[in-house]
């Protein structure tokens, strides 16, 4: 009898690892596409425009750095694009002014000239 019930409970134990290890296997499975980044995150990524966006006397930059650029373009053609609409919304989001022309203008500079939408556009869709 005591080894039926021996058996019986590593039978149990094996079914209850192997379940547990799918289960996990499955959830860190590799994703083939970039994780998707909050609003938060996008905001902060956009930090290396604040020079050339931001409103008197915090304005550094007389003209965007290329990283700016960057970062501004891949955002804007990002799943969370109009996060950066709340920096046109709320000009003062982050504790300081910025400057509505030179957020606007990021498009023009920083994106191809050939480019339907702007990101004034982009944000006036959105809501």
């Amino acid at each position: 009898m005591a080894t039926k019930i021996t058996g019986v409970f590593i039978l149990i134990l094996a079914i209850t690892f192997s379940s547990s290890s799918a289960v996990a296997a499955t959830q860190q499975a590799p994703s083939s596409s970039p994780p998707v980044l909050t609003c938060t995150e996008e905001l902060v990524m956009f930090s290396p425009c604040l020079p050339y966006v931001s409103a008197p006397p915090n304005n550094m930059s007389e003209t965007p750095d290329p990283i700016c650029c960057s970062v501004f373009t891949s955002s804007v053609h990002s799943s969370t694009g109009n996060c950066l609409c709340y920096l046109l919304r709320q000009p003062m989001i982050l504790g300081f002014p910025l400057d509505r022309s030179r957020l606007i203008s990021l498009s023009q500079i920083c994106t191809d000239q050939n480019s339907e939408e702007s990101f004034e556009s982009l944000c006036s869709v959105s809501g």
